[in-house]
């Protein structure tokens, strides 16, 4: 029997790390969260990168051994889904939307003096060039409504490739994941027909989440730090050299 291809989507900020954990919990399931391999995440670009974004589902496949579903989740798969149902017609698509305020809020804690919606020269806002490559880019340079338009544009595209692709593509909202009818209906939409475990808290008790806030405290210490002590010039270097092992 052929593998299955899943992915996750979603702006990011709204439970994809979660979704990982109740995926990889279920016997047979093996996907990764923004490519994370050692706790490392492997982003792709948000504009024409076809060519990577198939190579590294091959990759996926021979990182999933025996198991019957592989995948990856992250935001930037968006502009792909047509392309990856067109290679893996059996493919799912599985997309968490949050509330639009609720993610707005989060990104501007979680980038601090990144903003990768926005074409900028890196005196304003730093760059991270890891990761500003897989956002789409805005004309508009207030952050929180970028991103609010970033919200507005994938959750519509959303719709209209439900709409192509019912088969492939299905949307929960963040909070239903708590639910276990929903979480049995996630595994129903992917054909899954192995044990189901439905009860736990995904996003509480695993080891990268804890790593994850311990990175994420020291890092919001540092920048406090940094910001009294440090020229705007070398904090930018420290940025540019560290920001990819601090966040996302």
């Amino acid at each position: 029997m052929s593998k299955t291809l899943i992915i996750g989507l979603g702006t990011g900020r709204c439970g994809s790390l979660s979704l990982s954990y109740f995926l990889n919990n279920q016997p047979g399931i093996k996907v990764l969260h923004e490519g994370a391999i050692n706790y490392q995440a492997h982003p792709l670009k948000w504009y024409n990168d076809h060519e990577n974004v198939l190579k590294w589902i091959e990759n996926l496949d021979n990182l999933s051994d025996s198991n019957q579903y592989f995948g990856d989740i992250g935001m930037y798969f968006l502009p792909y889904v047509a392309f990856l149902i067109e290679k893996f017609p059996r493919g799912k698509f599985i997309c968490l939307k949050r509330e639009r305020e609720a993610v707005i809020h989060s990104y501007l804690q979680w980038t601090q003096d990144h903003n990768p919606w926005y074409e900028h020269n890196g005196k304003t806002w730093q760059k991270n060039d890891v990761w500003d490559a897989s956002f789409p880019k805005f004309n508009e340079s207030d952050k929180a409504k970028a991103i609010g338009l970033y919200w507005d544009m994938y959750y519509e595209k959303i719709e209209k490739l439900i709409e192509k692709y019912p088969q492939n593509i299905c949307c929960f909202q963040t909070e239903s994941l708590n639910e276990v009818n929903s979480r049995n209906a996630l595994l129903d939409f992917i054909e899954y027909d192995g044990d189901r475990n439905l009860e736990g808290q995904y996003h509480t008790h695993k080891k990268r989440a804890i790593f994850a806030k311990i990175r994420r405290n020291f890092a919001e210490v540092s920048i406090s730090l940094g910001k009294r002590i440090l020229p705007k010039s070398f904090r930018h270097q420290l940025w540019i050299k560290f920001a990819k092992f601090f966040y996302y």
